[in-house]
C-alpha cells in the first residue's frame, strides 16, 4: 500500500531526537497502546482563534488590531481539509496531506500560511521548531501544487497565555464579572525552503516505510526502552 503521511508526521524526521525505529513503528501501526490523546482544549482554542479572525475580517475587511502583521492581506481563504489539501509525490508515490490553520492571500497574489500554536515561545518550543519548519514547508509544498500558489511566507503564531499578574496587574480586571483568559500572540517566521527540502524527506520516509524489519533505534531513545520492557513482560502477560 502506498504511504500516506501528514505534514506533522513528516516533521518528525527533522526533530533532534528522531528515532528511525519509532518512526517505522508509527508508520506501520494505525494506533499504539498507552497513548494519551491530545487534550481537546488546544484544538478548541485554535478553532476559536480562527473563527474570531475570520468573523472580524468579514465584518471589518481587515485583520484584528491584535493580530501580528503578516503582510497586506486581501483575502482570507477557506481552510481546506486534509482530504482536499494533499498531493502525491511522483518520485516516491508518497501522498502528503495536512490542514493549515490559515491561508492569507496577499496584495501581490501570493499566499502566506499561518499555523497557530497554543504555547509559550520557550526553549522547549525551540527544540520543536525543526518539526514545525517541516510542517509549514509541507503545507507550502502542497499549496504550490494545488490552488494556493505561490506561497511566499510561512509564520508560526504562538498564543501565549496571559497569566503573569505580577507584571500585568490589570489582567485581573478581565475576570471581574466572569472568568476570562487572554492570549498574547507572538510570531516566529519560517523560511520557505526549496521543493527539494520536502522531497528529500518524503524519500526518506518512503525508504523507512519500505523496510521489512524496523531500523536500529538511536542511543538513549526512551520510547524504544519502554518497548523493550513491554516485549520482556509480554510472555508473562500471555501466561
Amino acid at each position: 500500500m502506498s504511504l500516506i503521511i501528514s505534514a506533522g508526521t513528516l516533521g518528525e524526521l527533522a526533530r533532534p531526537d528522531f528515532c528511525p525505529r519509532c518512526f517505522w513503528i508509527r508508520l506501520k501501526c494505525e494506533k499504539l497502546p498507552f497513548q494519551i490523546a491530545m487534550p481537546g482544549i488546544f484544538s478548541s482554542i485554535d478553532s476559536y482563534v480562527k473563527k474570531v479572525v475570520h468573523r472580524y475580517y468579514e465584518k471589518e475587511g481587515k485583520l484584528p488590531e491584535w493580530f501580528p502583521y503578516v503582510g497586506e492581506v486581501v483575502k482570507l481563504e477557506k481552510t481546506p481539509s486534509y482530504h482536499q489539501f494533499m498531493i502525491t509525490d511522483p518520485q516516491t508515490g508518497v501522498t502528503l496531506r495536512g490542514t493549515p490553520d490559515d491561508l492569507f492571500q496577499l496584495q501581490d497574489s501570493s499566499y502566506h500560511i499561518v499555523d497557530y500554536k497554543t504555547a509559550r515561545l520557550t526553549t522547549k518550543q525551540d527544540e520543536l521548531f525543526p518539526g514545525y519548519e517541516v510542517q509549514l514547508n509541507a503545507y507550502a509544498y502542497i499549496g504550490n501544487r494545488t490552488c494556493f500558489s505561490p506561497v511566499s511566507a510561512l509564520t508560526l503564531v504562538y498564543l501565549d497565555p496571559d497569566t503573569d499578574f505580577n507584571s500585568s496587574p490589570d489582567l485581573l480586571s478581565r475576570s471581574e464579572d466572569q472568568l476570562m483568559l487572554g492570549f498574547t500572540p507572538k510570531t516566529k517566521s519560517v523560511e520557505v525552503k526549496p521543493q527539494s527540502f520536502i522531497e528529500e524527506l518524503l524519500n526518506r520516509a518512503s525508504e523507512i516505510n519500505e523496510l521489512e524489519v524496523p531500523p536500529p533505534h538511536i542511543s538513549g531513545c526512551e520510547d524504544c526502552q519502554l518497548l523493550e520492557n513491554l516485549i520482556r513482560i509480554a510472555p508473562i502477560y500471555r501466561g
